[in-house]
């Protein structure tokens, strides 16, 4: 029984300094940047490659153009960042 509470006890310890130690990612603390994001054909969006870029230069004006706001969030630039962006 007193192995058992000490065990316990050490468990609540750990996950007590585990949880307080957690801080926000690095991600959610910068701010947002576009970057280009492309449908691979099955529905996953990955990153352009450099090549894409090189011959796409107007990517920022296109749906291609995202924000990741950091936590996995992605979303598409806005229309007023689109139309900056527009040769």
């Amino acid at each position: 029984m007193m192995i058992r509470l000490l065990a316990l006890a050490g468990l609540a310890a750990t996950l007590t300094v585990t949880a307080l130690s957690v801080t926000p990612s690095a991600a959610a603390s910068r701010k947002p940047y576009p970057q280009c994001m492309t449908d691979e054909g099955y529905g996953r969006i990955v990153p352009c490659s450099n090549n894409y870029k090189r011959e796409h230069p107007n990517w920022r004006a296109t749906d291609n153009c995202m924000i990741d706001e950091g936590y996995g969030r992605v979303h598409s630039c806005s229309q007023q960042y689109k139309a900056r962006h527009a040769q």
